[in-house]
């Protein structure tokens, strides 16, 4: 997953455009290492220049505490040159919703730096240094190098791409509702009985058979998590009675995205209309998107096509 090179001369583009995917992670048992990329991106505009610039960022966000702009100057001081950029954000992922916003942003920097400087960092020293600035690298890991990823943080961050059926349909349930990560963190327990930790590791490795085989039967199963879900969902409005209304319409499963507020459902049918009309009564009025997976990562935009940057 390192820089092939072929990054190299845009330092002397005036203006480049990348792109960074949104991330679902954890998908239930997996907690802090599975992730996987979704076809919803933030999108930046870059150029160096003789100051920090960054164009459309709300006021309270622009300033030198901004995460893209923390990761670029986090890369520059690791590669000896820092620097200065100017960058103009046009930002799709959803905040504070459990789909990566945070970890684009981190990774957007990273790579912006990245492109700029011939290739200074490799895939493997970008997933390093996000994961020091994101803290674990579940989100980070999909959101440099797209698909369906498993990760580990043990000293040095370890990530592999796993398969993935074409057959699954995602569907992204999100809510006028907001949830802090750092909350939902506190909310877990600071230990685990043995059974529930048997019972989590084996199902998040059927999960990975389930989602690679297109098995709805085993992904049921496998899906299961005892881990965080049990208690985040108190975060999330009318969490079981959504849950019970996709499950039953979709016939697939539905999982908390990240800390949340965001659930996806992954089936095998379309959710119908009448169920999201149901929705969007509700008094925090679920917004209801399908999504599909991106299997690039971070990408710039060259000659009228995507390109990795890893």
């Amino acid at each position: 997953m390192e820089s092939d090179g072929s990054v190299r001369g845009w330092r002397r583009s005036p203006m480049v455009k990348i792109r960074i995917p949104a991330s679902t992670s954890n998908l239930g048992p997996g907690f802090d290492c599975l992730g996987l990329a979704f076809s919803i991106y933030n999108t930046f505009d870059i150029s160096l220049s003789d100051h920090d610039e960054l164009v459309n960022v709300e006021e309270q966000y622009n300033n030198p505490d901004n995460l893209f702009l923390k990761a670029y100057h986090a890369a520059g001081q690791y590669c000896g040159c820092d620097d200065h950029i100017r960058a103009v954000f046009d930002c799709a992922i959803p905040v504070s919703r459990g789909l990566g916003s945070s970890a684009s942003l981190t990774c957007g920097g990273i790579s912006a730096y990245a492109l700029l400087h011939e290739g200074k960092l490799t895939g493997q020293e970008a997933l390093e240094l996000s994961t020091r600035l994101e803290g674990h690298p579940d989100n980070a890991a999909p959101a440099l190098f797209g698909g369906l990823t498993a990760s580990i943080n043990e000293g040095s961050v370890m990530t592999q791409k796993m398969p993935l059926s074409p057959d699954w349909i995602y569907t992204l349930y999100i809510p006028d509702v907001e949830v802090s990560t750092a909350e939902a963190r506190r909310a877990l327990p600071d230990a685990y009985s043995r059974q529930i930790a048997v019972t989590n590791s084996a199902h998040a490795i059927l999960l990975t058979k389930a989602l690679a085989d297109g098995d709805l039967e085993l992904l049921k199963t496998a899906s299961v998590d005892h881990i965080h879900e049990p208690y985040r969902k108190a975060f999330i409005p009318h969490f079981d009675e959504v849950k019970a209304l996709a499950v039953k319409d979709t016939g697939g499963v539905f999982l908390i995205s990240g800390s949340g507020s965001t659930c996806i459902s992954i089936s095998l049918s379309h959710l119908s209309q009448a169920v999201r009309d149901a929705l969007n009564a509700y008094e925090e009025k679920w917004h209801i998107m399908e999504t599909r997976p991106a299997f690039q990562g971070a990408g710039y935009f060259k000659e009228e096509t995507w390109h990795p940057i890893f």
